[in-house]
């Protein structure tokens, strides 16, 4: 049984008010909190409102600006054997901090991937 079928298994079966929530969380295998958070989304909005939604972030405050993922990506293409930690000297000499993290290739990838 998938998530949504199990959702709304739940929602009906609480419905119902056949058993206690208590006793409805327990078969289900989920918390409390969970019954009564699944419950209360199918009573505003029906089976819409137990829908899986996305879990993406609807913004990002700390995103690495474009054109940094750009010098970035430079200076990958020009060194591409050397690691996070010396490209991030060769971007401090241009007045640009950023984390190894940020300058881990694969982050870096995933990013500009994810804006086109």
């Amino acid at each position: 049984m998938d998530v949504q079928e199990q959702k709304v298994k739940f929602v009906v079966a609480a419905s119902r008010r056949e058993k206690s929530l208590t006793a409805l969380c327990q078969e289900f295998g989920i918390s409390r909190p969970t019954g009564l958070l699944w419950r209360k989304r199918y009573e505003a909005k029906g089976v819409a409102g137990i829908a899986e939604g996305s879990r993406r972030p609807r913004r990002s405050p700390e995103q690495t600006k474009a054109e940094l993922e750009r010098r970035v990506l430079e200076l990958r293409g020009r060194y591409p054997d050397w690691g996070a930690r010396k490209l991030r000297v060769l971007l401090a000499r241009e007045q640009v901090e950023l984390t190894r993290s940020t300058i881990h290739p694969h982050s870096v990838a995933a990013q500009s991937a994810a804006r086109t």
